[in-house]
């Protein structure tokens, strides 16, 4: 009789396991109760010969009743907090939250995040903390700066290089060496990249953004600044050939193209981009374009054009509105 009633607990026992396996969202159930059974199994195997059968039994009962008792304990708790639900403070919080807009798309990291916001961030206000007179407040606009690595944030770490503070010095250079450690990071992961697959558009496209990158910082002399120029329009051609009709790589050889000083090309190209997917990117390229060559009445019928095209831009509405004096032009 003893025997039985501990099969029959033993029984309800497992599945009650089963059922708080189940509220739990735990997966391969039939598999943990198969090894939960064995595991019973082989505890009351493991008594001696002499022992009574009842005995073991009891161990296998014991042993296979325990696990399900810890877990409904848990699935008690589970419908407690869901029959019963939060009152007083918590109450109020809950409902505050639950009003909140969610997310549209997954959360960015902790990096990404902190990288847009320094993208957001203008350079003209950290300049004037740059030379500003307080130490501390210098080494803080230098770790911004550091983050961006444009040619305008290096131009002000090069600034920071003759500061009166020895320890705002030794920040600016070790700002610059940063910037070109993940620069030539980004070249060398382009280049890695291109190896595992070189037939493929965007690793040409992302190898070519980081060479451009690479010689917009500043960081480079003239002869080392045109080597890298070079190897952002070969690698951009390269995407171009591999996926036609993708524009951002016709983009970043419309602006590499300026860099070299090919305006016919670079005009010739961005026209023909412009047909096929007009946007704002390539009329203020063209626009860059017609401005160096100083063709003012081209320039001002683009900027017209766009700007009745709805591809709204600061500097197009201007053009649009108004012909450089001469000395714009010598500027």
């Amino acid at each position: 009789m003893t025997a039985l009633l501990l099969a029959l607990l033993a029984a309800v026992m497992e599945a009650g396991a089963g059922l708080a396996l189940w509220a739990v969202g735990m997966s391969a159930l039939p598999v943990a109760i198969v090894l939960h059974g064995l595991a019973s199994l082989l505890a009351a195997g493991g008594l001696a010969r002499r022992t009574r059968p009842d005995e073991r039994l009891y161990v296998f009962g014991t042993v296979l009743a325990l696990p399900g008792l810890g877990l409904l304990g848990v699935t008690g708790v589970r419908l407690w907090t869901v029959l019963v639900p939060p009152s007083g403070m918590y109450e109020d919080i809950h409902s505050e939250m639950g009003d909140l807009p969610a997310p549209a798309l997954p959360p960015e990291s902790v990096d990404r995040v902190s990288e847009w916001v320094q993208q957001q961030v203008s350079v003209q206000p950290l300049a004037d903390l740059v030379r500003a007179g307080d130490p501390r407040t210098q080494r803080w606009a230098i770790d911004l700066l550091s983050r961006r690595g444009d040619g305008a944030a290096v131009d002000l770490l090069r600034e920071a290089l003759s500061a009166t503070d020895r320890d705002v010095q030794i920040a600016a250079s070790s700002a610059l060496q940063r910037v070109e450690e993940r620069l030539t990071r980004g070249i060398a992961r382009g280049q890695e990249r291109l190896r595992e697959d070189p037939d493929s558009a965007m690793a040409w496209h992302a190898f070519a953004e980081a060479c451009r990158a690479y010689w917009g910082s500043h960081l480079l002399d003239p002869i080392m600044g045109q080597h890298w120029l070079g190897e952002a329009e070969a690698a951009y051609r390269r995407a171009r050939a591999r996926r036609p009709g993708w524009l951002p790589p016709t983009v970043g050889l419309v602006q590499t193209l300026l860099g070299l000083g090919k305006l016919h090309e670079a005009e010739a190209l961005a026209r023909e981009a412009e047909e096929v997917s007009p946007s704002g990117t390539l009329d203020l390229l063209l626009a860059e374009v017609l401005f160096r060559e100083q063709r003012w009445s081209e320039l001002q019928r683009l900027a017209r054009g766009a700007v009745a095209a709805g591809r709204q831009d600061e500097r197009l509405a201007w053009w649009a509105g108004a012909e450089p004096s001469r000395g714009a032009s010598h500027a």
